[in-house]
């Protein structure tokens, strides 16, 4: 088989050279064809390379994807040419701008592009297994097809032709999905790859490819990447024979070269005029290219100025020039590894030359022969390596093809047996028809009324929830005009009769505010849009305060309430602070309202479990009036008490246990209860949290909020209240006249943004649902304006969901208050935004 291949391979190759011969005529056409394409008639020498240089400037100005690609622009175009007086400034600065945007992805293309540039001028060398990986693996899609060219030009230098034509094809495929931003980046591939073609022998595929980079560049006008194209044109046309047509690009490169005034292109222009020379076979041409270059080839400091040597010496030695070669090749001998392995078949081809022109022709003949002998075993083994690498290309083709032929044939197999099957089948299925569509036709129609009636009852239960949502949300506006009216009169002097009816108005308004409160958990518990969000806290501190502000309720009643720790203190844990509050309010509260005479306790208990958790037991305990197994049964739904009678007696909505052991669920948790009628009750949760490390524990997180202040910020300040509600306006100016406040009233956003631009304001209380102009679209307005950026805005609304939180947050406010408004709660909001900004914002 592997002999069939090699055959084959032969074949076409000896086909693909006739028909070459057979075509001079259409390759000039070719070449001249792509030399237009990249505009050597329009293009206008570049001088020092200031076109790269101000594309270097505005790419560093520039930001993320379209920095990384302009930027690489500019560094390959030095890099690919080696002019490292060029390439290591750029470097650098743009080694700068990344550190200083922390821009991983520029870091990573300086660092692939310095290493590059080490990598040609140094024998390719430099890079490593852990530098691809990197490069190619791990520094994103971007630097990926950057890499991507230098890993391809690298293969193809070492010959691992197959390889690298395969990750030109993959990398292709890959930036042609890009958008146009990597459109730089898919010409230089279409290049590389076609220097792979070239040296398999794909004369006719690598200037198919090159074609494709120079329609690709029509956008890079760098005149350094032109006349990189133009030079690559010219070799192209050397390594296929057609000399006069490399001449004439070269004459044209040397033109472009000489007018540009750019020394850095001289090496080039040199060494590819010796190479066109060289292939002509005509040493004194040779020397001519490189007279230009001989401060250059003496000292070479790059592989490049190394082969170019070579050349030197090879055409002295065939013109006679003894002395002259013999001090070449004593150069070649002596250049260090770092620049690339030695050439010894051309050394030992120029020690022949020299020793002919010196007069040992035995001498010269047996080290020809020996040169011969050992160029063709070196070319021998080439080819068959070369012939070895498109051979197991084509094997795995063909492979591929022979499992795509193998699954065909058991495809085919498998109809067959079908088909011998089918009447089988369709007997069995004749036997079966008709009962079959019977019974779809029965089970579709109870399907058909399952999932209606699913539907309906998922469409009434959204219904309910919507409704508890919107009707809680819409109560909470009278709610809020009611209890900061009452608020407001509770500051002033009043006789022990009007504050007793002070007291019982707010007490009423906090019993309706905990009803909406529980309706709105239970419509987001429903909707599935109220989520536990645990946090670092101490649990221990959290329970005693709780039950520490529940003291005056229970003295009241003459019922003795206690709180104690049954286990050893576990330290900080992660659990929902304000769920877990919640939850131990419902129990105590409820044990307080059914106990008379007697106790209550709370107790907690906390077990480290074999996992790493922690187990949370909550107990409350009581010696009230207890429970029925009947009443045990129906405790937990919602709406639902013990009986007619304990609404009328100790009030209450039947929420709060329905929402507690909801909320214990979502932590993982279960509630349990024990109870005997006129003994008492015992409620019990328990949960598994996790532990938190001791220094994330939040000093004093909660105790903040409870510290005294002062709001001394507030005096005096001028405060914008925007609402399209008279009586909420009210309540807001008698909650601030104590404070010397000096209040402008809007109506809606539109107004309050004119209001602004008229007069200085400190603060702007901001209410949400607004006609004309709501107050979010007035926030993000007002945020545009650099004059208003450091206003502080407080969002007051009666949706106290978490994303409508959020989205005041996102417009731009700065704090939120929930309505009813609470007095203490508006003014701290106020205070801490006005201490952060303690000068005027505005005005």
């Amino acid at each position: 088989m592997r002999r069939l291949l090699l055959f084959l391979v032969l074949i076409g190759a000896l086909a693909a050279s006739a028909a070459q011969a057979q075509s001079g005529a259409s390759l000039d056409q070719r070449l001249d064809q792509l030399s237009r394409k990249i505009g050597v008639d329009a293009l206008r020498p570049n001088s020092d390379n200031q076109d790269v240089e101000r594309a270097g400037q505005a790419a560093l100005e520039e930001r993320g994807r379209q920095r990384l690609y302009d930027a690489w622009r500019v560094l390959y175009a030095y890099k690919s040419n080696q002019i490292r007086r060029r390439f290591e400034p750029w470097a650098e600065r743009a080694r700068v701008v990344a550190r200083r945007d922390n821009d991983p992805a520029l870091a990573a293309l300086v660092d692939l592009q310095t290493l590059a540039l080490r990598h040609e001028t140094e024998g390719f060398r430099a890079f490593t297994d852990a530098d691809w990986t990197r490069f190619m693996d791990r520094s994103g899609p971007d630097i990926r097809l950057m890499a991507g060219i230098e890993q391809v030009r690298h293969l193809g230098q070492v010959g691992r032709w197959r390889e690298a034509a395969r990750l030109a094809t993959e990398l292709t495929n890959e930036a042609e999905r890009q958008d146009k931003i990597a459109q730089p980046v898919l010409a230089e591939l279409h290049q590389i790859h076609s220097y792979t073609l070239a040296d398999m022998g794909d004369k006719e595929g690598a200037l198919e490819h090159m074609t494709r980079a120079a329609e690709l560049d029509e956008g890079d006008t760098f005149f350094l990447r032109k006349t990189e194209r133009l030079y690559d044109i010219a070799y192209t046309a050397a390594d296929l024979g057609a000399i006069e047509q490399a001449r004439r690009f070269a004459a044209l490169h040397h033109r472009w070269v000489a007018g540009s005034g750019n020394a850095d292109l001289v090496t080039w222009d040199r060494y590819l005029c010796a190479k066109i020379a060289n292939l002509a076979d005509q040493p004194r041409e040779v020397l001519s290219c490189l007279a230009g270059a001989r401060a250059l080839i003496d000292r070479p400091e790059r592989r490049l100025q190394v082969v170019m040597l070579g050349l030197r010496a090879t055409a002295q030695a065939q013109l006679g020039q003894a002395s002259a070669a013999r001090a070449d090749l004593a150069r070649m001998q002596s250049i260090p590894d770092a620049l690339g392995p030695r050439d010894l078949s051309g050394e030992a081809l120029i020690k022949a030359y020299v020793d002919q022109a010196e007069g040992r022709s035995t001498q010269a003949f047996r080290d020809l022969d020996a040169w011969r002998k050992a160029e063709a075993l070196r070319v021998a083994r080439q080819n068959a390596r070369n012939v070895a690498e498109m051979s197991a290309a084509l094997d795995g083709e063909l492979r591929a093809k022979r499992d795509e032929s193998r699954r065909l044939a058991e495809q085919v197999q498998l109809s067959r047996s079908l088909v011998r099957a089918s009447v089988i089948i369709v007997l069995l299925l004749a036997v079966l028809v008709a009962g079959g569509i019977g019974w779809a036709l029965h089970q579709r129609r109870a399907s058909q009324r399952l999932k209606g009636a699913q539907e309906r009852a998922e469409a009434a239960n959204q219904a309910k929830s919507a409704f508890l949502a919107v009707m809680s949300h819409e109560l909470r506006t009278p709610l809020n005009g009611m209890l900061g009216l009452a608020q407001a009169l509770r500051t002033d002097a009043l006789t022990p009769e009007q504050r007793e009816q002070i007291d019982l108005i707010l007490d009423s308004g906090d019993t309706l505010l905990v009803l909406l409160n529980d309706i709105l958990d239970l419509s987001k518990i429903e909707a599935g849009k109220l989520e536990i969000a645990p946090t670092t806290g101490d649990l221990i501190g959290s329970c005693a305060r709780l039950v520490g502000g529940y003291q005056p309720t229970a003295r009241e009643k003459g019922v003795a309430l206690s709180f104690r720790l049954e286990s050893e203190p576990p330290g900080p844990l992660m659990f929902d602070g304000v769920r877990v509050r919640q939850c131990l309010t419902n129990l105590v509260s409820n044990a307080l309202k059914f106990t008379n005479e007697g106790k209550v306790e709370v107790g907690l208990a906390c077990y480290p479990e074999q996992d790493g958790r922690v187990r949370v037991r909550l107990r409350v305990s009581d010696t009230g009036i207890g429970m029925s197994q009947e009443t045990i049964a129906k405790l937990f739904r919602p709406f639902t008490q013990a009986d007619a009678s304990t609404t009328r007696n100790f009030g209450g909505t039947g929420l709060g246990l329905n929402i507690t052991r909801r909320l214990v669920k979502m932590m993982r948790g279960e509630i349990k209860v024990e109870s005997e009628e006129g003994r008492g009750s015992v409620f019990t949760i328990e949960m598994l949290v996790d532990p938190a490390e001791p220094a994330d524990a939040p000093a004093g997180a909660e105790d903040a909020a409870e510290a005294p202040e002062g709001f001394a910020a507030l005096q005096g300040r001028r405060v914008l209240v925007v609402d399209d509600h008279p009586v909420n306006r009210r309540v807001i100016r008698l909650f601030l006249e104590p404070f010397d406040c000096e209040l402008i009233e809007a109506e809606n956003g539109q107004i309050a943004l004119d209001i602004l631009t008229q007069q200085p304001i400190d603060l702007v209380l901001m209410d949400v649902n607004m006609p004309v102009m709501d107050g979010l679209e007035a926030t993000r307005r007002l945020r545009m304006h650099p004059r208003f950026y450091r206003l502080p805005v407080i969002a007051l609304t009666a949706d106290v969901m978490s994303a409508q939180i959020k989205t005041c947050l996102d417009a731009g406010c700065d704090a939120h208050v929930a309505k009813p408004i609470d007095l203490r709660n508006l003014l701290s909001a106020m205070d801490r935004c006005l201490s952060r900004t303690r000068e005027p914002a505005a005005g």
